[in-house]
This record gives C-alpha cells, structure tokens and sequence, in this order.
C-alpha cells in the first residue's frame, strides 16, 4: 500500500512539474495576444496549456483545479473559434484567470497559500460573460458535472449507414484518427475529439460514426479480461459534410496532434466512409507517437468507390461493412522531424555531479603539480597523456554546464504578473518589456533571481514611475514603460531594468538619508554615492507604508543577494527621463577558466573572461600621475588608469622591495562589463587553469575587490578577484579627459 502511494505521490510530482512549463506557455502566449502579434498557433497554446492542466487535475482529484480551468477553457475556446474577439479587456481577464490558476495549482501543491472563494467566483463571473458573448451556455459550476448542461451525446449510428436519407452522390469529409495511448495517460479521450466534430455539424444527423480495431496493435478485439488497460486499441472514422472547412477540422485535433494520428480526405457516395469516388487526396496527418505520421490509406474497387478501410482490420459488431475491393494505398505523406526527447532529472545528482567534476578539476591541477615537481613534465608521453585528460575534463565539465544552463525565460515571465498586481495597487497603466528571455546561465543563479528582480519591478512601479497625471504634465505618454533585458557581456550575464520615469530625485534622496542618520550633513558626495543610498539599509522615499513600500526595506536586500550571488549592482538615472539598473553576475557559481599572477609574493587569479591582453610598459614617458595622485598609462594613446593590485588590497611589500615600481612589472589590460578598461599592475603571470570556485562570503566574510577563493594543484587557496570592482574607485576618481602632469616613476 505504501509503495503505491509513493507511486502516486511522484506522478503527482510530474504533473506539477508539466504545469511549470504549461504556465509559462500560457503566460507567453497571453502577453503575445496583448501585443497584438499573436497568431492562430498562439490561441491553440494558450488553449493547450489550460486543457492540459484541467485534464492532469482531473486524474488527481484536484477538484477546484479543475472546475475552474473548465470554466477558463470554455472561454478561450470561444477565442479559438473566433467567437469573440481578443480585446484588452477579455485579455486582461484571461490573465487574471491565469494567475488564479497558477494559484490554484500552488494551493494543490502544498506551495501557496488557499486561494480565496470570492476571488475565484469574481473570475469565474467574468469568464462566463465571455462565453455567454460568444453565444454558449453557462458552464458548470464548482460542485456540478463539468460536461455541459446543454451537451447532447452524439449519436453513434451502428446500423446500416446506406439507410441514411443523403442526396445522390453527396460529397463527404472523411476523418479517421487514431488515439495513443498517451491521449488517455494525460486525461483526454476520443469522446471529447467526437463531440468537438460534432460541433462543427448542423445537427447529428448529418454526422455518422463507425470505429474499428487498429491493426496496428491488435488483429481482434481482446476479450475483456485480455484487455490491457492501458493501451489504446480503437481507430474512429468520422463522415462530416462536404462543405466543412478542413482547417476547422485540424482546429479539433491542434491540442492532440502529438498523441493522436489523424487523417482528412474528401469522397462523394454513401456509407460511413463516402462509398463514391474520391475528389481530393488526403491531408496529411499529425506526428505519431514515435514521431511517425501514418496516414490511414485509401482504397477503391474495381469500379473506383472508395473504401477507407485500413487493411487487415477487424470491425467491431453492428458495425457496417462495405464490399471490398482491389487494394491502391494513397500516395505517401510527409513526414514532420522527430521531435526532441527530454527526461526528468533531480537537480540534486546534477549538483553532485557538478561538485564532483569540480573535484576533479583539482585533483588535475594537483597531478600536474607533482608531475612538475618530480621533473617528469617534459616527457612527451606525459605530457601527451595529461592534455588529453585536459581536454576530456574540459569536455564533461562543459557538457555538464550546459545540463545545469537554463535560459532567464522562466523567471523573465514571472515578472509580468509582478508588474501588473504592482501597476494594479498603484494606479498606474505600465507595459513590461522583456528581451534576452533566451539568455542562458547558471540554474543556481536563475533560483535566486526572482526575489531581486520582483523587489526592483515594484520600485521601479512604485517610485520609478510617475503618476498618468504627472506623465501627462511632463509631456510624456500617460502610460508607463519598463524594459527587463539581459545578455552576455564580458563573460557575465548583465540584467537591465530600465523605466522612463521621472529619475532619481537626488537632492530629495540626499536630504532624507542625512534626515535618517545614513550620512553626515556636511557629506560631499558624488552623482553615483547619492544614487548608491537607495541601497542602504532602512532607506525609503515613500511618505506612507503601502503594500508596495514604504517600510524601509527592499533595495538593501536586492543589493545583498546580488553581491551574495557574486555580482554587483549599478545605477544611472537622469532626472526626468528615467533610471536604470543594471546587474551584472557571473555565468556560473562553479568553474571558471583564471590567469594565475604574482603580486608581493601572493598567488591569486585574474578570469580569463575580464582580460583583454598582457603588456608591459617600459618607457617612463607613457605613465603620468594626477594632481589628485592617482595614475594613468598611455596606451596606443588611449588613457587608461593605472591599478596598482598590492596597493588597492593593502598587501605588504616583500623585505626587499621598498616601493612600488613599473619597470619590472606586468600590465594587464582588463575591461568590466559596461566597457571600461584599466591597467592592472602585477609583478608575474604564472599560468592560466581552470579553477573551482568556493564562496569565501560564506567560509570567512566579504573582501572589497575579491569575488571568491579556489584550490589550487599544491592545495593553497588562492583569491579570485573582483576585476569591475578594483576598478571602481580607480575610474570614479581619474578622468582620463583632465590634463595630466607627467612624471617619471622611479624604474
């Protein structure tokens, strides 16, 4: 009993892991609609994605699910029939409905919170004037059936179909379709694509029905106790009037195409399956479920009717049998790519599997260390041997990078909803753009993505944005714009929220931090420090407490889970026109390729991704100190400032150096991601390796301008700099524009 209650507990869990890729779908393609760049494809998505969360509820007992989804699809049917067109307002309902459900499925997952009744029914109410617009009945209500009140079976006709009173030679549409087994694993049955064809038809008579035994799974229909529960065993042949469009036919099969072959062909004559001769060739079917199209062939006599039953198939009893004749299979169909198969994994064995290859990394490292020292390095098998096992550590390492790589898409779509409840509570009409949804990075990162960006979305809302009124006044469009992008830049993904308000008030800003104790009153700060006090701890602009803000926290807790991921945060804001954010973290928390320096005799590393070349400066002419001391190269006559690396971390000189000099020293080139560059002074380039990373925030504490600590081959920790911020003091504090006294440093 325990067994099969585990069993059923972990395709619980599948379930709940296809609604966090059906929602996403549904949101996608709701946002889609509103811009008004949807297509047909979009509204059949959109319809899939709740059909399939309605029919997995169902096989669950998760009844509150599925009641409201069934009243949610009745409604987006009638978009996907054209019954009703796709205004704002219907599509501001829809998305509405899609965040109770997303609720909903939270509620059932032991995730959420219980979703409220009235909220629910609020919902509901609105739907259901959708569907009473598009001409349908009201659907069921929570405690009724879901099958609609209105619903009259259709008549499955086993008789003779020849009695059938139809004009001479009539021309019919011919649909067969067979069911996978996968069409009933997920909720949905052959009765539901029945009903939907009989929808398409004036009345029921003008539909006939016959279903026969697939010769493809079974010669004869099994006895009941042969019979294998879980396989499908049945083919159904449809006869629907000629004058029935074929794309309102393929409309019935759009959200089965990938677990159902179908077919649709056009003859003249009487019978189930037309009995004249054959006007059109068949259409071509969905994929199968080996990604196989199949379609059910054609075949006439010597006369030229038409027979459309498969061959070697056995009829079911009652049904009719028309007179065979001399075989002519149909020409052959296209068929469609196979499609991609995926498997489930649990995140924790790929996150062991990562941990394991960082492990390997440095017991690599570690073997060429000891191959060195024992003087076996130069020998040619050696080290043939060790750049393969290189170049195949290299290899898993990226092959398991790119398992744990997960586009930003997930959490980008999230926020669409944070915006609109946010635009919601602060009366204000604001459109979120999204761009880069596609960028990969890191899965760990992705996770803890969703609580920065949700807290900067609501700032930007709350305070960001201005009021229509004020929009209005300043000669802007009374509707607000936010932009949430991110891309690759540097070897780090770098996150923009950018909003075309009204700017950061920085002479409001000062005056509430020196009011607040957070600065001193004679405090002489820069554009950049002023902007940076949004971030301290206890800040706020808003004059009362709101659901949105106003209790002093937010922005400190963003600025504390960037740095914690490894990256850093940034500002520019013009006063009237907007303000931008920009976040900027590394593509992984796990490995990445460093260039090991020397610098007053401590080993560190420098990433690969931060360098753009190594040089070294040997005329006096080309380095030049400020008045406010600090120091600038000439480099292809390009100011770059100079980063002196002992200096900036306040390492101590070794014995037998007094100063800091040029002569003797490497420069190396780096650049941040927004662009920037600077010389950074080090005394030796050792090597360049691939190292693990390991978080010294969390092992010791933060260190101004060093990322995070690794192992190396000896088994010393070596420091990971921070290359953006050891420039940031350095370009805050040297304009490279300003006219420079030269001066020679001693070499």
């Amino acid at each position: 009993m325990s067994d099969d209650t585990g069993d059923m507990e972990e395709i619980l869990q599948i379930f709940f892991q296809e609604c966090d890729e059906q929602l996403p779908v549904l949101e996608s393609g709701l946002n889609e609609l509103s811009s008004g760049a949807s297509s047909k494809e979009t509204v059949n998505a959109i319809f899939r994605a709740v059909h399939s969360i309605k029919g997995g509820a169902g096989s669950f007992g998760l009844e509150r699910v599925v009641r409201f989804a069934h009243v949610f699809e009745s409604a987006l049917d009638c978009l996907r029939s054209d019954k009703v067109e796709p205004t704002p307002e219907i599509i501001k309902t829809f998305l509405g409905a899609m965040d109770i459900l997303s609720d909903l499925v939270a509620e059932a997952r032991g995730t959420g919170s219980e979703v409220d009744d009235q909220r629910i029914a609020a919902s509901q109410l609105k739907l259901e004037g959708i569907i009473e617009q598009g001409g349908g009945a009201k659907p069921s209500t929570p405690g009724e059936s879901v099958v609609p009140e209105d619903f009259t079976p259709v008549a499955f006709d086993f008789s003779d179909f020849g009695e059938v009173d139809e004009p001479q030679k009539p021309v019919f549409k011919l649909v067969r379709f067979y069911p996978h087994d996968a069409l009933y694993e997920r909720g949905d049955d052959a009765r539901g694509l029945l009903v939907s064809l009989s929808s398409l038809v004036e009345k029921d008579a003008d539909m006939c029905i016959s279903c026969k035994v697939n010769p493809a799974v079974s010669d004869d229909l099994p006895q009941i106790y042969e019979l294998d529960a879980h396989k499908s065993y049945l083919e159904w042949h449809v006869r629907l009037p000629g004058h029935i469009e074929e794309e309102a036919i393929r409309g019935v099969f759009d959200w089965v195409g990938d677990v159902c072959d179908f077919s649709i062909s056009s003859t003249d004559g009487e019978g189930p399956d037309g009995g004249g001769a054959e006007s059109s060739t068949p259409s071509s079917t969905q994929e199968g479920e080996n990604g196989n199209s199949e379609a059910f062939p054609i075949e006439k006599d010597a006369s030229g009717s038409v027979d459309a039953t498969p061959p070697s198939s056995k009829e079911l009893p009652l049904t009719s049998n028309p007179e065979k004749g001399s075989t002519k299979p149909s020409p052959a169909q296209p068929k469609k790519p196979e499609k991609q198969v995926s498997i489930r994994v649990d995140l924790h064995r790929i996150d062991t599997l990562m941990d394991l290859i960082g492990e390997m990394v440095i017991a690599q490292a570690a073997l060429e260390a000891v191959l060195e020292k024992g003087g076996n390095i130069q020998d040619q098998e050696t080290l043939k041997s060790l750049a393969s096992m290189k170049t195949l550590t290299r290899d898993v390492q990226d092959a398991v990078m790119a398992v744990r790589a997960q586009p930003v898409r997930g959490v980008f779509q999230r926020m669409n909803r944070v915006v609109r409840e946010a635009s919601s509570l602060a009366h204000k009409e604001i459109i979120l753009t999204l761009e880069g949804e596609d960028t990969e990075v890191d899965r760990t990162l992705v996770e803890n993505l969703t609580e920065p960006l949700t807290h900067m979305l609501r700032n930007a809302v709350d305070h960001g944005i201005e009021k229509p009124e004020d929009r209005i006044a300043a000669g802007k469009s009374p509707q607000g714009n936010i932009l949430l992008s991110a891309g690759h830049r540097s070897g780090r993904i770098v996150i923009t929220i950018q909003d075309d308000g009204g700017g950061i008030n920085r002479e409001r800003v000062l005056a509430i931090a020196i009011k607040k104790g957070i600065v001193s009153p004679d405090a002489n700060l820069s554009d950049d420090e002023i902007n940076d006090l949004i971030f301290a701890p206890g800040f706020s602009t808003a004059s009362t407490v709101s659901d949105l803000s106003g209790r002093g926290v937010g922005m400190d807790v963003v600025k504390h889970a960037i740095q914690s991921l490894g990256g850093r945060i940034t500002i520019k804001s013009i006063q009237g026109k907007g303000t931008t954010f920009s976040l900027s973290l590394p593509l992984t928390l796990a490995v990445l390729d460093g260039m090991v320096i020397e610098c007053r005799g401590s080993t560190m590393i420098v990433p690969v991704s931060s360098v753009v070349e190594a040089m070294e400066i040997k005329k006096k002419e080309d380095v030049y100190i400020l008045p406010d001391g600090g120091s600038v190269a000439s480099i292809r006559d390009t100011f770059m400032p100079l980063i002196f690396l002992g200096a900036e971390l306040s390492l101590p000189l070794p014995l037998d150096r007094q100063e800091e000099t040029i002569g003797n020293s490497v420069i190396l080139v780096v650049e941040n991601e927004s662009g920037s560059r600077a010389a950074l002074v080090v005394d030796e380039i050792r090597d360049q390796t691939q190292v693990v990373i390991k978080s010294i925030e969390n092992n010791y504490r933060h260190i101004q301008g060093v990322s995070a600590a690794t192992i190396l081959g000896d088994g010393s920790v070596s420091l990971i700099l921070d290359v953006s911020a050891l420039m940031a003091p350095a370009t805050r504090r040297i304009d490279t524009r300003a006219a420079a006294d030269r001066h020679n440093i001693a070499a």
